[in-house]
């Protein structure tokens, strides 16, 4: 999204692009541990994300205006070049597939008919359904509710290596979808797989 802004953003187009992914997801753990029998309310993951890019654009010394259109990039971002393909074929070899994500319902269904995937998802599970979000185990259960199984019939796919510490905690086999090459961390809740993009998954 910030690439696809760059002009406006200038010079600081990289560092807002990391600071808003970072605050994102420390708002996700924040009010992930927040005690909410004292009447917190777990705001929707289109309030955290809007927080954390202004909070992003201010750090930054740049106007919170510029929100608007990048918040209308980040709901239009495209799917990596193996991706449709690849699940085109895994369904048609019978698997399941879903996605469970912090986003709400309907930012999910924006971003799946945006890449193309309509027709190949069979569930698009949000985290809000949960009241809460990942890493917390509410969340990763939705899909067993969904599937009726247990999760150890669950293969978990993320490229966050947190999400899978998570997942792998909650029982799911996990594939780390490690694009970017990172040395691997969470000692104890360590991948099944480790694959560069989704096309290992056919192999």
């Amino acid at each position: 999204a910030a690439r696809d802004h760059a002009d406006a953003l200038g010079p600081n187009a990289a560092r807002v692009s990391d600071v808003w992914r970072a605050k994102q997801l420390e708002y996700t753990w924040i009010y992930t541990r927040i005690d909410r029998r004292r009447g917190f309310v777990t705001p929707p993951f289109r309030e955290v994300t809007l927080q954390s890019l202004h909070y992003a654009l201010k750090v930054c010394g740049l106007d919170v205006a510029l929100a608007p259109p990048l918040l209308g990039s980040y709901q239009a971002l495209e799917a990596f070049a193996e991706v449709l393909t690849t699940l085109r074929r895994l369904k048609a070899g019978g698997a399941k597939l879903a996605i469970l994500s912090n986003a709400d319902t309907d930012m999910l269904d924006d971003l799946v008919a945006n890449a193309g995937l309509d027709g190949v998802i069979e569930h698009l599970i949000s985290a809000s359904a949960a009241g809460t979000f990942k890493p917390a185990p509410e969340v990763y259960a939705l899909v067993t509710e969904v599937y009726g199984c247990d999760p150890a019939a669950i293969t978990f796919l993320s490229s966050n290596r947190w999400d899978i510490a998570g997942a792998k905690a909650f029982g799911f086999e996990t594939v780390w979808v490690n694009r970017a090459g990172l040395p691997d961390e969470y000692p104890g809740l360590t991948a099944d797989r480790t694959i560069p993009d989704l096309e290992g998954l056919l192999s």
